[in-house]
């Protein structure tokens, strides 16, 4: 690590010293992945993993049924691994391009120095379980009318029940000016690894001037994270005593912090504002000068007009809009006025037209939050609902609307929370919610990638 980053090894005896011994156990049940045998109860992981299956006779009756995954990323291999726990034999493929799959909720890590670029870099092969057909190809088109999907290379992949889990990208043209920004020495974007490899490195040579950060209109990968790479770069320039000689700024679409969850944004604005940096509430960035170094953002005015506000930038972290993949957006899966997202049930996660269509994380039209945390919470109620349909059941389980936030608040320190869909909090005992300490920021270091690789992208969710 960096020497100029807080060792995680000091302070040990900070905010987080009198957390219940319960509550450490729990955590370490979690991140090391042995949170499945605490499931399992007494009859241990043995028994945990005999009592994903689904009985013999059930599983027969599912042998020849295929069972087609659009995406290999987190959501989707999750399905993928929770079908094959159920039914080991099962027909289940997945349709993936790429061979290397990236860790993305360690993206912020790596900008924030904190992890290395192979940190956050797996096989994709290696993730695959046993039995797993892998298409190496990607999504072209979707024609549910006769089930199957094109692929680029003009094959199709014909299924009885498809799980589409294609994620979402950011969209660069929804910022005039950002990919010429992005070329420049002053900018750089965390959603992108290598850019923010090169974010790391315009933070730590950073002397001063104003640094301007953004949250985009609209739904949003990880949305905690533009936060926390501000958050983070305030606490490394007040560590490395440049802070004075700086400006802070954080320009977000919404109406405060974080208003997803009142008790969270209650919080944790004090604490913000209280480090100097500047908030500017229902701003929008549309544009980006890169011969002036000018940022342009559309600010909401109380009366619904609008007015245009320029600010000044020697430091620029620019988060455009997002959207979904093309074949969704333009494809026969979405519907108006959800932006190009899977059209599903938020609580089955049912196709609304197609019923043998499901959809998991970030490309489904949900309402929660498009995060690795919203997933292990989605996989196992799609993987168990296309069982009870294939077995000519109803779709019996729900997803809640639970998701989940480790709010890293500066170096060494993160609030970790879960809530619902109506911004409730879950868990409070065990999370300390609205604290910021040391335990959740070790959690989130060393705890979530093995929960992430090990424990979800095996099925054991």
């Amino acid at each position: 690590m960096n020497t100029d980053i807080h060792d995680s090894k000091k302070n040990m005896s900070g905010p987080d010293a009198d957390n219940k011994m319960s509550r450490r156990k729990a955590l370490k049940y979690i991140g090391t992945g042995a949170g499945v045998v605490a499931v399992g109860g007494a009859t241990g992981f043995y028994g945990y993993r005999r009592s994903l299956r689904i009985s013999s006779s059930d599983a027969a009756k599912l042998r020849n049924v295929r069972f087609v995954v659009a995406g290999g990323s987190i959501g989707g291999i999750t399905v993928a691994a929770r079908l094959l726990r159920a039914v080991p034999n099962a027909n289940v493929t997945i349709i993936e391009p790429k061979s290397i799959h990236h860790y993305q909720p360690g993206y912020t890590l790596v900008a924030a120095g904190v992890y290395k670029k192979e940190d956050v870099l797996f096989d994709q092969e290696s993730l695959f379980l046993s039995g797993m057909r892998w298409v190496k190809d990607y999504v072209a088109a979707f024609e549910p009318e006769k089930n199957r999907v094109k692929t680029g290379s003009g094959d199709y992949v014909e299924y009885d029940y498809l799980v589409v889990g294609l994620g979402v990208e950011v969209n660069p043209a929804s910022v005039e000016g950002f990919s010429e920004a992005i070329e420049t020495p002053h900018a750089a974007t965390i959603y992108n690894l290598e850019s923010g490899m090169k974010y790391r490195e315009m933070a730590k040579s950073f002397q001063g001037g104003n640094a301007v950060f953004t949250y985009p209109a609209g739904f949003v990968k990880c949305g905690g994270a533009p936060q926390k790479i501000t958050w983070l770069s305030e606490d490394l320039w007040r560590s490395n005593g440049k802070r004075d000689g700086m400006d802070v700024h954080f320009f977000t679409n919404h109406t405060s912090l974080f208003p997803a969850v009142p008790k969270v944004d209650a919080a944790v604005t004090p604490l913000i504002e209280a480090r100097g940096i500047q908030n500017h509430y229902r701003s929008d960035l549309r544009a980006i000068d890169v011969s002036t170094r000018t940022a342009i953002f559309e600010d909401q005015m109380p009366d619904g007009s609008t007015r245009e506000v320029r600010q000044k930038y020697d430091l620029l972290h620019p988060v455009p809009r997002f959207r979904t993949p093309k074949p969704l957006r333009e494809g026969p899966l979405t519907a108006e006025g959800i932006g190009g997202q899977l059209q599903v049930d938020r609580e089955t996660l049912q196709h609304r037209r197609y019923s043998n269509i499901f959809g998991v994380g970030d490309c489904a039209a949900t309402g929660a939050p498009k995060t690795a945390a919203t997933i292990r919470k989605q996989a196992p109620v799609v993987a168990e609902n296309l069982i009870s349909l294939a077995l000519d059941r109803e779709p019996a389980s729900l997803y809640d609307g639970t998701s989940g936030c480790p709010l890293l608040t500066r170096y060494g320190r993160c609030m970790m929370f879960e809530f619902d869909f109506k911004g409730n909090l879950v868990n409070e005992w065990l999370y300390q919610s609205t604290r910021e300490t040391r335990l959740w920021w070790d959690f989130k270091v060393h705890g979530l990638k093995q929960l992430y690789r090990h424990v979800m992208m095996n099925g054991y969710v």
